[in-house]
């Protein structure tokens, strides 16, 4: 099993979930979260106020997935994200157990 996570922007949740549901893949888990890096970095001014900010609004999806299924998956998450480039990672790692209860 592998697991893959995927961080983007929220724009393009609906073009990934349109190609997982393409794949027959309904559970999934999606969660909002902040991309902090060097080249999110932008100063504003309020009030004459300077303020920076280095964040910007992400999505993760995370899917668990059979081993000969991932790369379909992942190149499916690939084409649904096509010209996000820098702001697009994905990472997929091993799975040895699940556990539920």
């Amino acid at each position: 099993m592998k697991k893959i996570e995927a961080i983007f922007p929220p724009s393009r949740v609906g073009d990934v979930r349109e190609a997982l549901l393409d794949l027959s893949l309904l559970e999934f888990v999606l969660s909002d979260v902040k991309d902090f890096a060097p080249r999110n970095r932008r100063v504003t001014r309020y009030r004459g106020v300077e303020h920076v900010a280095d964040d910007k609004s992400a999505v993760r999806l995370e899917i668990v997935t059979r081993d000969t299924q991932t790369e379909i998956v992942a190149e499916a998450i690939l084409t649904a994200l096509i010209g996000y480039g820098t702001d697009t990672r994905i990472l997929v790692s091993d799975v040895y157990e699940i556990l539920t209860h």
